[in-house]
């Protein structure tokens, strides 16, 4: 028996279950609904011819089966599976579908107009077989009206998520890490709002903290004595490094200005140096470890920005404790003192002046930027606080804990799931649960809080709040939405996290001690780089000589959309081993290869409309005029059936998941579209390829005469254009502008 293979499945409308079948020839289906799913407007529409035969026999039957699309579409169309229907009246399925069968296909065989025309039974299985022309109009009449908005929909109904992603801290340029944060956050919110969501894209800038301090510190006593001779995000992070270096060295007792004397005497003085230093701190193992590793991290600096530290250590070396003196710039920035916020925020938003030119890069843009500063100079951290400390689980901080020692404030997480009866183990939360610390002894904020003041906030302009987050932060961020359910019940599956795992390069470690990062601005000229010289060896093979202009925009757009495909194409939670040279194969799956098939098809099109210019075919008529019962090879259905038609239905189901019982996490699958591109254009290869369909008539066969194949020609350069825009309209969820020519 033919099983199902169910991509949307749909129960019989009760009003349409009411319709009788037509007795008459229809002159014209009703066309598709925009925004709604094509799809499941077909199952509905099926479903009513079906349903209104039913009726007659059963009218108040409200548990009749779904039609789902055939697993194999040389059998079937659709089919539908009686077996569960069957068993609640205790019939017999296979006699009870072959009555069925015979009943409806004598209907059909009377003069039924539907789009069904013909129906089989197989065991349980009813199989229906619909007329092809029909659906073929419908679609490309709903691709040709919707244009750009084809496979949108309505689904969310315009409810508010606010998408956080990127969030990377404001003292360092965007690493590949980083980037796949990006490209996750900006790939699901254009999914969202083709769904019907009414998206915000939220960059939570962490403008407080220690790393931030120490970087503005150096920021405000350099960058009016030294202009940066690099990108103002990378010139901020090679500070941070150096900064960062310096107040190691003086934790292990090395004075980092000697040090530099030491630099410029030779590598003589240097070894001199490490030995005293050493000699210093003999037995403390710990010391000894920083002594040798951060001597070894300022040379490796050095080298590398030789320039801009002469001029920065001239100056700190004055600094006696950089530590202190970075944590008095921090408090009062938290204070609001002018002098210092002048300070703070020169060096914050010239960071993120370099960032954005990163992220404009990739075609990335967010609609808010929130400082986490301004959360405590609203009074949001205040009033926060004042409720929480009413909760029957906050545990005030203490001097002296039973240990004797200080101890920060927490929420006893662990009393709450047990005394709210939330479920444990598997599918729940993990038994012997940590507490939360909101605030350290002295009675400061922890981040940790200022995250859940944050949620509030997002909350309070929002229906659903979505995080996107390493998965090393996936406690941090399970612990804040328990937070928030803590204070107030209504937050219970208001804020969910999207995690996702690190990148592993091929070659080459990261390390931001050493300021020594996988660049998404230098990996985008490597891939520009190899991107250029592939494609400038395609253009030459052709004879095509293209403009430099062209070549820049086009390239552009290619390597950028193969960094795109590359983080984009594999589950969040699976790894990426990221590789230049797989990344840009035309022939396998990656996005130059999507683009080049693309191209494929708009080359057709330019094919045939030359031939129009010349005199040769004719013009191409309205798709009203056209014929589709001419587009009758079975591959031109398999792409309509597996791609066209369920192009909602795959952005919907990876856009808008099911909202689960919290800790449980919706399942986005943001790897979706890509793979639906990759199979889609594979299957047009095939299409018409060397042994697909002949589309257009060669020269040869016109000069002959005779030729009579334009109502077949017509019919499929209007297919044509419907594929391209598919293709188009999933490109651009990836934030990927299509191509005419590559």
């Amino acid at each position: 028996a033919l099983g199902t293979h169910v991509a949307r499945r749909a129960r019989f409308p009760r009003v349409l279950r009411s319709l009788p079948l037509a007795s008459h020839p229809m002159t014209a289906d009703p066309p598709f609904i925009p925004l709604k799913d094509p799809l499941q407007e077909l199952f509905d529409r099926l479903s009513a011819e079906i349903g209104s035969f039913i009726a007659e026999k059963e009218p108040d039957a409200t548990d009749l089966p779904p039609v789902g699309k055939s697993r194999d579409l040389t059998k079937a169309d659709f089919t539908v599976q009686w077996s569960r229907f069957c068993a609640a009246r205790k019939v017999n399925p296979v006699a009870y579908v072959k009555e069925l069968g015979e009943g409806l296909q004598a209907k059909i065989e009377g003069g039924h107009d539907g789009l069904i025309t013909k129906v089989e039974a197989v065991g349980p299985y009813l199989n229906l077989f619909v007329n092809r022309a029909r659906v073929f109009s419908l679609v490309l009449n709903l691709v040709q009206t919707t244009g750009e908005k084809f496979g949108h929909t309505d689904h969310a109904g315009m409810k508010r998520v606010i998408i956080e992603h990127t969030s990377s801290n404001p003292n360092a340029p965007l690493h590949i890490g980083n980037l796949r944060n990006v490209m996750i956050g900006a790939h699901l919110a254009k999914m969202q709002q083709a769904c019907g969501w009414d998206v915000t894209q939220a960059f939570y800038v962490n403008d407080l903290g220690a790393q931030i301090g120490l970087t503005a510190l150096a920021y405000s006593r350099t960058y009016h004595k030294i202009k940066p001779y690099m990108k103002i995000d990378h010139w901020i992070g090679a500070m941070y490094a150096v900064m960062n270096t310096c107040q190691e060295l003086q934790q292990v007792g090395v004075d980092f200005g000697t040090l530099e004397d030491a630099c410029a005497l030779g590598a003589d003085a240097v070894a001199a140096l490490m030995g005293t230093s050493l000699a210093a701190v003999a037995g403390d193992e710990k010391k000894t470890k920083g002594v040798v590793e951060y001597f070894d991290i300022y040379q490796d600096l050095r080298e590398r920005f030789e320039a801009m530290m002469t001029v920065m250590i001239a100056d700190i070396r004055t600094i006696d404790d950089i530590k202190t003196e970075a944590g008095k710039l921090n408090l009062a920035y938290e204070k609001q003192e002018e002098w210092a916020i002048k300070i703070f925020r020169k060096m914050v938003v010239d960071c993120l002046t370099g960032v954005q030119q990163t992220l404009s890069t990739y075609n990335v843009q967010h609609d808010v930027f929130d400082f986490e500063s301004e959360l405590g100079w609203e009074g949001s951290n205040d009033k926060v606080l004042e409720i929480m400390k009413n909760s029957d689980y906050f545990v005030p901080q203490t001097q002296k804990n039973e240990q004797g020692v200080p101890q920060g404030a927490y929420l006893d997480m662990a009393s709450f799931i047990t005394d709210q009866g939330l479920k444990l183990g598997k599918g729940g939360y993990q038994k012997d649960y940590p507490p939360l610390y909101v605030l350290r002894p002295d009675g400061s904020t922890l981040y940790t809080y200022r995250d859940i003041v944050y949620s509030f906030k997002k909350a309070a302009r929002s229906d659903l709040i979505l995080n996107i987050i390493c998965s090393e932060q996936e406690l941090a961020q399970q612990k804040v939405s328990l937070g928030m359910m803590m204070m107030n019940p209504e937050m219970k599956g208001r804020q969910y996290h999207l995690s996702y795992d690190l990148v592993k390069l091929t070659t080459g470690k990261m390390s931001g001690r050493r300021g020594r990062y996988l660049l998404a601005d230098d990996l985008y000229d490597d891939l520009k780089t190899v991107i250029k010289e592939k494609m400038g060896k395609k253009f030459l093979e052709k004879g095509e000589d293209v403009t430099p202009e062209f070549f820049e925009q086009v390239t552009h757009e290619v390597s950028t959309a193969a960094m795109k495909y590359a983080l984009l194409s594999v589950g969040c939670l699976t790894q990426i081993n990221f590789d230049i040279a797989k990344i840009t194969d035309f022939e396998d799956a990656s996005a130059p290869f999507i683009l080049y098939n693309s191209t494929r098809v708009a080359s057709v099109v330019r094919k045939f409309e030359k031939k129009v210019a010349d005199g040769r075919v004719p013009a191409l008529p309205e798709l009203s005029k056209c014929d589709t019962g001419k587009l009758d090879d079975d591959k031109e259905w398999e792409i309509l059936m597996d791609f066209m038609l369920p192009f909602a239905s795959m952005i919907r189901d990876g856009a808008s998941p099911a909202l689960p019982e919290p800790p449980l996490l919706p399942q986005y699958g943001t790897h979706k579209v890509c793979d639906f591109l990759n199979h889609m254009v594979r299957a047009l290869s095939a299409y018409y390829g060397p042994t697909g369909v002949r589309i257009l008539p060669v020269d040869s066969v016109l000069d002959a005469g005779g030729w009579d194949g334009a109502s077949a020609m017509h019919a499929r350069v209007h297919l044509c254009k419907a594929f391209k825009q598919v293709i188009d309209n999933g490109l651009r969820l990836l934030m990927i502008e299509p191509l005419e020519r590559m």
